[in-house]
């Protein structure tokens, strides 16, 4: 039996992540970069309650990143919504809550939203964008998995059935 959450509970945890990310995390960068905490929430739906809270989770993240940021609109909302997918597909394939898994598979998604935000850019920018955007998809990937354990450890919590029929 699959287990559900009510989505006022998805959206408002997204709401008080998306509140962190940009007021906490923006005061706290490390090398100039911040993590992607909505990202890793989209991964923790998935791996978690499956492909469409992955991918709904995904999808809200990418349109609430899209609206925040000055990447091109769009871009975040593909990225999220497949990597929220893809992370609700392999929901019994991995140790979900292994901190290695976290890790990697939350570094792994913020290099490939980078590297699709890459591939946009240098094929529509006039201008070369270099060596500097890897390094910083590099660091925000690095910051972004070390933070994956916590907020999985958070969103757990918050998350956990209350007794054993709600599994």
């Amino acid at each position: 039996m699959a287990i559900s959450i009510k989505r006022t509970n998805l959206y408002a945890s997204l709401a008080v992540i998306l509140f962190l990310e940009l007021t906490f995390f923006n005061k706290f960068r490390i090398f100039g970069v911040r993590p992607e905490l909505l990202m890793t929430a989209a991964i923790f739906f998935g791996f978690h309650f499956g492909v469409s809270y992955g991918a709904e989770a995904g999808l809200a993240s990418g349109i609430i990143k899209d609206i925040f940021s000055i990447s091109p609109f769009g871009i975040n909302t593909v990225s999220f919504l497949l990597i929220g997918a893809a992370a609700g597909f392999l929901k019994d394939k991995v140790f979900k809550e292994n901190a290695i898994t976290q890790f990697a598979f939350s570094f792994l998604s913020v290099c490939v939203s980078s590297a699709a935000v890459f591939i946009y850019l240098t094929e529509t920018a006039s201008s070369g964008v270099g060596g500097a955007f890897w390094k910083t998809c590099l660091c925000k990937g690095i910051y972004t998995g070390f933070l994956a354990p916590i907020t999985f450890f958070i969103l757990n919590a918050a998350f956990k059935p209350k007794n054993l029929q709600d599994l």
